[in-house]
């Protein structure tokens, strides 16, 4: 059985409640509360946590504390299926390291100076050293470190509590660390063999200093910089310091999209949001169209907020890309798009905007990009940190700020009111996500709850992210389906192809094309009104101005450019008269406006000329994907598969059984119990249970219509529910069960990271002329009674005759019939039969295996995708 695995569920345990623990990890709370507000609870409660762990003698390292915490967790003991895999996952386990997750702008800093202190104060160690990924970061620590040292009520409240340490000395390791110092240093100092005290004041002593990292995050996740995650970790773990405590501070505990597994603490972005300690995420959801919108969206949002904002504060734009040199291009770009909205110089617009990156790539290529947008980029790049610093001040002129999303400097800007994910790189995995919101987390002195950060993603990435989105803000109720080992006598083996990519036969072209008849232009007009929608502020609507366009005699003079450098002769026959004809002749037909051309279109027109071009009989080699040897594909071994509440309620729905609902865990059992108790009751008491609970019959429809359950006896599927998004899908599965008589089990299979085959096809978009290459993933896997054949089902709506549904039928064929040749050759006695059907095929499909005439049955779809 397949379990949803929340943060929550990988914290680290200790089973410790002795008075000698307790009394220290108490001690100090008069000391806490002077150091924090009321409001910041969590930054007492996380420090207490840091100090239990530390001061704990039953467990002398994390792998002790990690054995225990598995051996008392079914859900860690149902992820991993060996204490040795679950330990793998866990980077430091023979000293006592631990992590803190403190979601961005809550207050990090308070916690590693209390525990800093409070591990001094007790004489657990002599020294403490800060690590830090940044010089501002450094700074901004030992400034505040300094001031929480000399305050007088933090001092007078320790000496109270016989502390042996009250007003620790803040250094940098420019000086020699001595004991009770706390050493607050960027991590590169530790890497120095000249200019720093580091090696001196700790080597041989790690057993008596904690160490604490900031931004802990960085130890593990390599940067685009010169900064070395590996240096870093290589530190942490060298022998000859001996370390021993230690403690990494971060809002973003992920490797990639893996939890980290060493965390004692969480306070997540969720619940800091819900406790008003940090701004509410705004998120788009909905786009009116997928058209490039330039910075226009952008744009009219920024404007939006200074109008929301006037006389207040001064709103400030993030835009963030995955690599620094594309950071750079998109500041420069913006910049000359600032200058012509706003009818100003490229420099008067350039103050406005500032690039923030950690360093300036070494790769030869894309410093020649840099060097060809600005003179002195290191120079531009220390400026730019310099004016981050005050960049929320109103005479500071910078209202837009262009960064990566892995960034090691440090970022405390509190007007961010927009943020813009310029390419799905820079948002596809938790850690990123993380990254990027808490960029705009902080809530500016004086503003009051509800205070929103838009997040203007393009919303065409959603389906892509929107489950990594969701995990990171721990948005929807989930509940998991898929494989139940105590429905394993439904199991059937699944066999696939292994692919290895060779090179194909050469093409060649026979005769030359004719001359275009027509040019399948996509719309035009020179702006257009839009609407996005998100998450809490619901519709805006924009103006989006077309840019890029041509008059269309510059277009026609272009044409007959092109056509001349391709073939003079072919050229003759196209005078630039008779070329702006053709393309106003196509334009009006389509009710498009003809005076212009974008460039898009611009493309079309010449993509339409191609073909009298191509050169006759030349060989054209393409690689393709062959299969190769079989390989056994394993149903108990198939990833967790899960749907959301929403949807559910929208138009999913669930096949389950009575006894589906023990399979589930915790949250989930009683989220699903919960619907099906409603479901009960709506069915007992009807008109009576509506009057009770409110006209609700249009939120209680989905408790009839989309949670179906199914007899034990018919439920013949090896998983503990099945879930299907469309309707086509669920008509399908619902005849399954009708015919129950005719198979011995089925599966619906995942969309993608089970069973899948790659296919290739050339899109439908217009002009195109390459080939893509993706994976198939078929729908259902169907044995039938009685016999070792296997029916592999795609649904389809009907009429889905796209290129890529053709493509897929080819490809699909082609894919088990070779797959039939192979078992035959191992002489293992499984057969595949291989259909498209759409909601209209039903009937036919299930009579045709009824009459046992299934072999060669082909469904009015699968028809019409013949090529």
């Amino acid at each position: 059985m397949s379990y949803n695995y929340k943060n929550d569920d990988f914290l680290l345990q200790i089973d410790d409640e002795s008075e000698k623990t307790l009394s220290i990890v108490y001690k100090y709370d008069a000391f806490l509360d002077a150091l924090t507000t009321t409001n910041f609870e969590h930054l007492r409660e996380a420090t207490r946590r840091a100090i239990h762990f530390f001061v704990s003698d039953k467990y002398q390292n994390t792998e002790q504390v990690a054995r225990y915490t598995y051996q008392r967790s079914y859900k860690l003991r149902t992820r991993y299926t060996s204490e040795k895999d679950y330990l793998g996952h866990i980077r430091i386990k023979d000293k006592k390291s631990f992590s803190i997750d403190l979601a961005t702008g809550t207050g990090k800093s308070w916690v590693i100076y209390a525990v800093a202190q409070i591990m001094l104060a007790e004489g657990l160690v002599d020294k403490v050293l800060v690590l830090c990924p940044s010089l501002t970061i450094e700074e901004e620590l030992k400034k505040k470190f300094e001031e929480f040292s000399g305050d007088q009520s933090h001092i007078q409240i320790l000496k109270e509590l016989n502390a042996l340490s009250f007003s620790p000395a803040i250094k940098s390791a420019n000086d020699p660390i001595l004991n009770n110092d706390i050493c607050v240093e960027n991590i590169h100092a530790a890497y120095k063999r000249t200019g720093s005290s580091i090696k001196d004041s700790f080597l041989k002593k790690g057993q008596r200093t904690l160490v604490i990292s900031d931004e802990a995050h960085h130890i593990y996740s390599a940067s685009e910089s010169e900064f070395s995650s590996k240096e870093w970790f290589k530190f942490l773990t060298n022998e000859e310091y001996g370390f021993y405590y230690l403690l990494g501070l971060t809002g973003t505990p992920y490797i990639g999209d893996e939890y980290f597994h060493d965390v004692i603490y969480r306070y997540s972005l969720k619940q800091a949001m819900e406790d008003g300690i940090i701004k509410k995420i705004d998120y788009k959801v909905e786009e009116e169209s997928h058209k490039d919108k330039g910075f226009d969206e952008t744009y009219a949002n920024h404007a939006d907020m200074q109008t929301k904002y006037a006389g207040v504060l001064k709103p400030i734009t993030i835009i963030v890309t995955d690599k620094i040199v594309r950071c750079i291009q998109v500041w420069n770009e913006l910049v000359k798009y600032i200058s012509e909205k706003e009818d100003l110089t490229y420099e008067q617009a350039a103050k406005k905007v500032i690039w923030v990156t950690s360093g300036i790539p070494g790769k030869k290529n894309e410093k020649a990009v840099i060097e060809s947008i600005l003179t002195n980029a290191e120079k531009t790049r220390k400026e730019n940190l310099a004016a981050l610093k005050t960049v929320d001040d109103p005479e500071n002129p910078v209202e837009w700020i262009v960064s990566v999303s892995m960034l090691t400097e440090g970022w405390d800007v509190k007007n961010v009111f927009q943020i813009v994910p310029h390419e799905q790189r820079a948002f596809n995995s938790k850690l990123l996500i993380s990254q990027v919101l808490g960029r705009g987390l902080r809530i500016p002195p004086g503003l009051e709850q509800p205070v929103l950060v838009k997040i203007n993603n393009h919303e065409k990435w959603t389906d892509n992210i929107r489950n990594l989105y969701n995990e990171v803000l721990e948005i929807e109720n989930r509940i998991s389906w898929g494989y139940d080992d105590d429905r394993k006598q439904y199991v059937f083996p699944l066999y696939n192809l292994e692919y290895t990519t060779v090179r194909d036969v050469v093409e060649t072209k026979g005769e030359p094309a004719s001359e275009p008849e027509q040019i399948r232009f996509n719309p035009q007009s020179k702006q257009r009104e839009e609407t996005s929608t998100y998450t809490i502020s619901g519709e805006f609507r924009f103006t989006i101005e077309t840019k890029n366009i041509v008059t269309i005699d510059h277009a026609a003079r272009e044409i007959k450019l092109f056509l001349k450098d391709k073939n003079k002769k072919l050229s003759k026959k196209w005078s630039i008269e008779r070329i702006k004809n053709f393309l106003i002749e196509n334009l009006e037909r389509d009710g498009y406006d003809f005076s212009f051309l974008t460039k898009e279109n611009l493309a079309f027109a010449k993509q339409a000329f191609g073909p009298m071009f191509r050169e006759l009989g030349k060989e054209a080699p393409r690689e393709k994907m062959q299969p190769d040897s079989l390989k056994e594909i394993k149903m108990s071994e198939m990833q967790k598969q899960s749907f959301s509440e929403n949807a559910l309620k929208d138009s999913g729905k669930v096949f389950y059984t009575s006894s589906s609902v023990n399979t589930l865990e915790c949250e989930q059992k009683e989220l699903f119990a919960g619907f099906l108790e409603d479901k009960n009751k709506l069915h007992k008491m009807g008109d009576e249970f509506l009057l009770r609970y409110g006209n609700v019959e249009h939120e209680l429809k989905f408790l009839k219509d989309n949670l179906i359950e199914i007899e034990e006896e018919k439920f013949l599927c090896p998983f503990n529910m099945v879930f299907v998004s469309h309707n086509p899908e669920y008509l399908f599965v619902k005849s399954i069960f009708n015919h129950k008589e005719l198979f011995e089990s089925f599966i619906k299979s995942p969309d993608k990271g089970f069973y899948s085959f790659p296919y290739s096809y050339k899109p439908d978009e217009k002009g195109s002329t390459h080939v893509k290459r993706e994976n198939f993933n078929p729908d259902f896997f169907l044995k039938l009674n009685d016999k070792n054949e296997i029916l592999v089902v795609e649904i389809k709506k009907e009429g889905d005759t796209s290129q890529k549904n053709k493509a897929k039928f080819r490809d699909g064929k082609a894919h088990f019939e070779y797959l039939n040749q192979k078992l035959k050759e191992k002489n293992i006695d499984w057969k595949y039969c291989f259909y498209f059907l759409s909601p209209e095929d039903r009937t036919d499909f299930f009579q045709a295996l009824r009459e046992n005439r299934y072999k060669n049955w082909k469904s009015s779809l699968m028809q019409s995708l013949v090529q």
